[in-house]
């Protein structure tokens, strides 16, 4: 069924689907927190054979000792959680990825490949119902702050209203707020100002390029007085107390009341690891770079990975941020500095994490004492990957296994305790979150949804389950990832082909080998087919 049928059909859903006021207690909750630019580099994913941090600890126990510094609240709740050590994003970039998720529409069909814009400016988008807009209609008290959506303020671009955080259609009750650790150039560049940064407030690293966002560096403001420590402060405070205040990000106080007599979604989204990674002291001493084993092997391992790439697209993605760093440490202290500015740029990132981490622990508190704990599902999600490196490069947008692979924790009160702190190992997508959860709150999937119900594996996570997902970054570049394989088929022509059972890192290409051509043409015919799904699909079909 064509896409605006679809959409359609979702609306009238709308109309018949009939809210159970009054029964809020009969109704979970839900806290939905999404962690920008986290990976999979998380205390229980470390294990996992694509992780880059194994070739960069490549002792055992220092690994987990580095996993215990990383993200002990995230491991706190994922020890209440099924983790999901296999999580994929539709697209590794910010806007598409979540637009996806919340909106239910992967980027190949509705086109929103980029954020230059709100997505309800896109034809396809304008009507689509999302996630907490669907539960607001049916009864729940939808509120949340922070980049949930692509940005978390409303903005006049060239004279048109961009309402980033979709606040007049998602949310009973959004509150805008400024978000990261406050303290760089480049984050007031994102949130479209240009304001200068005081000296006092941050100190860039020696190593750090400078270039627009991508800088690093040391924070010099109190971690209580950061945005998302703030924000995460009040996420708690609403959870314990069922109410909370904070001046928002045009200066006027804001409180939020969560009333009584319905049930709760709450979105608290927080924007460190996201570029620049500028952060309190603290949070890098956790991290020496002497522990790191990156040397001139690593790089020249790095290097030599890159060499069967077609041509194209593929090296275009490679960007430019691993070269600028290199020459950067380079200029400081000869060829022994590539190492060192690796090192620091990875430390900062890292230093990121954990300061996220504990901006969630606040969270996680909450939770343990609010009087809404036994009927309160918690999912939290990193909205895309990260290469730190690996494939010679420092960033996101790509089809690479680095790229798309991320974190994903459901915590089900309703699930068995035995299922509490288990990994899940199937391959599930973040498009999986919305009928998910739609399923949870006892409600239709809305009929323009793409994506599976998790329902049988959070009851059994070895459950029987389709080990596909797509993965698409702009138009017409797509990666098919199954169980064993990553298949890339670019616009231009370009092919990339990895086995990940025996080459988790994806350094040989066999899309380059005549002798994997019938491989390939398989590949492309699976990835075929996957493109022509529609929404109904998922509705008519087993995993």
């Amino acid at each position: 069924m064509p896409l605006p049928s679809m959409l359609l059909l979702s609306r009238l859903l709308l109309l018949f689907v009939i809210p159970l006021a009054g029964f809020a207690s009969a109704r979970p909750n839900f806290v939905m927190i999404a962690i920008d630019d986290l990976n999979h580099y998380t205390t229980p994913h470390l294990d996992q054979p694509d992780n880059f941090l194994r070739r960069v600890y490549s002792d055992p126990k220092r690994l987990a000792e580095i996993g215990r510094r990383l993200t002990p609240n995230l491991q706190r709740l994922a020890s209440q959680s099924l983790s999901f050590s296999r999580a994929y994003c539709a697209s590794a970039l910010c806007g598409p990825s979540r637009t996806a998720l919340l909106g239910g529409i992967p980027p190949h069909l509705s086109g929103y490949y980029q954020h230059n814009e709100h997505f309800r400016h896109n034809p396809a988008l304008k009507e689509v119902v999302t996630l907490p807009q669907y539960l607001k209609t049916q009864g729940w008290f939808t509120t949340g702050l922070g980049k949930v959506f692509h940005k978390q303020m409303v903005e006049m671009r060239d004279g048109v209203r961009q309402d980033w955080p979709d606040s007049d259609y998602s949310w009973t009750r959004w509150v805008e707020r400024r978000v990261g650790a406050n303290a760089d150039q480049g984050m007031a560049e994102h949130h479209g100002r240009s304001d200068p940064v005081p000296a006092a407030r941050r100190t860039l690293s020696p190593y750090s390029p400078n270039d627009g966002l991508f800088t690093f560096g040391v924070s010099h403001i109190p971690v209580e007085e950061t945005f998302d420590f703030q924000n995460a402060r009040f996420a708690a405070d609403l959870i314990a107390k069922g109410r909370a205040s904070i001046i928002d990000g045009r200066g006027q106080p804001t409180e939020v009341v969560l009333p009584p007599d319905q049930p709760f979604f709450l979105g608290l989204g927080l924007f460190l690891p996201h570029l620049p990674w500028v952060v309190p002291q603290e949070f890098l001493d956790r991290f020496p770079v002497a522990e790191m084993r990156i040397d001139s092997e690593l790089v020249r391992w790095v290097t030599d990975d890159i060499t069967d790439l077609p041509a194209g697209t593929a090296r275009q993605w490679l960007g430019k941020d691993f070269d600028s760093l290199i020459a950067t440490g380079e200029k400081l202290h000869g060829p022994g500095g590539v190492t060192e500015a690796w090192k620091s740029a990875l430390q900062h990132y890292l230093a990121s994490i954990a300061f996220a981490d504990h901006c969630l622990g606040q969270v996680i508190d909450a939770l343990e004492r609010s009087p809404h704990r036994d009927n309160t599902v918690v999912l939290l999600w990193g909205d895309h990957g990260w290469n730190l490196g690996d494939k010679r490069r420092f960033r996101k947008q790509a089809l690479w296994e680095g790229a798309n692979h991320t974190t994903l924790l459901w915590r089900d009160p309703a699930a068995a305790a035995g299922h509490h702190g288990l990994v899940c190992n199937r391959l599930v997508s973040l498009q999986d979150i919305y009928p998910t959860l739609a399923a949870r709150a006892g409600l239709p999937v809305p009929a323009h949804v793409h994506g599976r119900d998790l329902a049988p594996l959070l009851a059994d996570p070895q459950a029987p389950w389709e080990n596909v997902l797509l993965q698409t970054y702009n138009q017409g570049n797509h990666a098919l990832r199954t169980a064993t394989h990553r298949y890339i088929s670019y616009a231009d022509g370009g092919r990339e082909l990895y086995d990940l059972r025996a080459d988790p890192f994806e350094i040989t290409n066999l899309a380059a080998d005549p002798a994997h051509a019938a491989d390939v043409a398989a590949f492309h015919a699976q990835l075929t087919a996957f493109l022509a799904r529609d929404s109904a699909f998922y509705r008519k079909t087993t995993p």
